[in-house]
């Protein structure tokens, strides 16, 4: 090979390797690009997903109240509660055309950060790519929750109340001729909503039964879950101070516990109200006040019970015809045990062909 063959071949070796290094430049610098953008993209997607849910949560919450118009309100605050990029983090702000009901137990949340309404997430190297962005990039959301009547939960304290019946001549018993109708008699939301009563009676002249004080055993006799019903004053303190597993639902059967309990049902209760000392009932505002919890461990789950099928002698059993929600405000003389009534979302499994007039609603995300 002569002195300008190699010199030739040495050139064109080198116009390679910068037409190579040229190329792996531009490759490296297009997923750089990639790298960065789509990662804001995929980052504020997420931040936008996660402030979509919880606003449709909180607009199935307003919508189990009945009113579309708290719903939107609850959804538009609850997106505002998430961050998500544009510049730089800012509250995500929706609007009512934003929410939207497709059916009446279900409402939709859609957010954004998008240049149709003012609010589109800056990247750095989208003008690259589409000259007219100005590196502006639309990215939504999307999140829709629905709400039901909830007949079956868990974390039930051990106390079963009757349903309200037509007490025509305040004997405190469901006589001929006086009216029972669990959707007609019984406690009712809002009108009720409030009304102290008594979960657990403390004086032996106000049982149904001798002997029988509405406390109750749990797990429900013949649960599937195979455990039958733990009687005895530890596990009756032990469900009064925490969360029993075993869920009930309406239809199912409780075992009596008999006695007054007077000492598991102080000491259960005074370490709900020691966990929870400065809640109380606000009259005024008819809510739970002064709660360092979003839901105070204060907030109990009760059964009803059918008062046609009173506690009696040699009856051990009551019959649970729906679920309610308390709020515990004191124990006293003698365990009388006082709770506030009140409506509440819980987790719990929807009533046996959608709603069923219960005390109880669930949310649940259905998009």
């Amino acid at each position: 090979m002569t002195h300008n063959s190699l010199r030739r071949l040495l050139g064109n070796q080198r116009g390679s390797v910068l037409i190579m290094t040229a190329a792996a430049i531009v490759g490296l610098f297009s997923f750089t690009i990639i790298a960065i953008d789509g990662a804001m993209l995929l980052t504020t997607r997420n931040q936008l997903q996660a402030a979509a849910d919880a606003a449709a949560l909180a607009g199935a919450s307003g919508l189990a109240e009945g009113s579309q118009n708290t719903a939107t309100d609850r959804a538009i605050t609850f997106a505002a509660f998430n961050l998500a990029t544009q510049n730089v983090q800012s509250p995500v702000n929706i609007t009512a055309n934003d929410v939207s009901f497709p059916q009446p137990d279900v409402v939709r949340v859609r957010t954004h950060r998008t240049m149709a309404t003012n609010d589109p997430l800056r990247t750095f190297f989208m003008r690259i790519v589409d000259l007219g962005s100005n590196n502006l990039s639309d990215v939504t959301a999307v999140a829709a929750a629905r709400w039901f009547d909830v007949c079956e939960s868990a974390c039930i304290k051990p106390w079963a109340i009757p349903d309200r019946w037509d007490d025509v001549n305040g004997n405190g018993a469901l006589d001929p001729g006086e009216l029972y109708d669990k959707d007609i008699t019984g406690y009712n939301v809002p009108g009720d909503v409030g009304v102290s009563v008594t979960l657990k009676v403390g004086n032996p002249n106000q049982t149904m039964a001798s002997g029988q004080f509405f406390a109750v055993a749990l797990p429900p006799i013949d649960c599937p879950c195979g455990v039958d019903p733990q009687k005895g004053g530890a596990e009756y303190r032990w469900n009064i101070a925490n969360c029993n597993p075993y869920p009930i639902n309406a239809g199912d059967r409780l075992a009596l516990e008999p006695g007054n309990m007077v000492g598991p049902t102080r000491q259960g209760m005074q370490s709900l109200i020691d966990a929870d000392p400065g809640a109380y009932w606000s009259t005024s505002d008819q809510t739970v006040m002064g709660s360092r919890f979003g839901t105070s461990p204060r907030i109990a789950l009760v059964p009803f019970f059918d008062p046609n099928i009173p506690p009696q002698s040699g009856r051990e059993e009551v019959l649970v015809v729906k679920l309610g929600a308390f709020f515990l405000e004191s124990v006293g003389p003698g365990s009388n045990v006082n709770g506030r009534f009140i409506k509440l979302a819980v987790q719990g499994t929807p009533c046996a062909g959608g709603n069923g007039n219960s005390f109880l609603t669930g949310i649940a995300l259905v998009e």
